[in-house]
């Protein structure tokens, strides 16, 4: 807890499995919940399936993906956190997920994926592939791109990802 007063914002970069014992899941749930902010990239929805507080944050739990191949992205939300200024569609190569559930309900979908290129990775027609969402007085903005390590070389996906930061952290509306 004390740790985490020292920062705005925790990023999850693709991580998996458990990452928090019972004391980090506390203090980390308490500290988003009093405002903190979180961003989870890729395969941070791969992550904490025993924590059901974890999975209203990340907002939905990975289930299968593609390859690596290339899709348009369509961009719902151009006024979103890390959406200005991405082209409509906004072509890219990346490994796309699909996930357990559609987080569609719970959160501001910003851009989804066109299923009729995902095969069995689909997700029934309405795909969802990053979002964000208030969790008590805290913020969470979660991407499912960000598995090749030329997406971090991409401006565009660079300023996605910087763009979701600065909301997490309470700097943009």
């Amino acid at each position: 807890s004390e740790r985490l007063a020292t920062f705005r914002v925790v990023v999850f970069l693709s991580t998996t499995g458990n990452v928090l014992d019972v004391e980090g899941q506390c203090a980390f749930e308490t500290w988003v919940r009093q405002g903190g902010g979180y961003v989870g990239v890729h395969a941070a929805s791969d992550t904490e399936y025993e924590w059901p507080w974890y999975g209203e944050l990340v907002g939905a739990w990975f289930r299968d993906h593609t390859d690596v191949i290339e899709a348009d992205v369509t961009v719902e939300r151009p006024d979103g956190p890390g959406m200005q200024g991405l082209p409509k569609p906004w072509r890219r190569t990346d490994e796309w997920y699909a996930f357990r559930s559609n987080p569609r309900q719970r959160t501001q979908v910003l851009a989804s994926l066109d299923d009729a290129r995902m095969g069995e990775a689909g997700m029934g027609g309405d795909h969802p592939i990053a979002w964000c969402h208030a969790v008590d007085h805290g913020r969470a903005r979660y991407t499912g791109m960000g598995h090749t390590v030329e997406s971090f070389a991409e401006p565009l996906f660079r300023g996605h990802l910087q763009g979701g930061i600065r909301w997490a952290m309470g700097e943009t509306p």
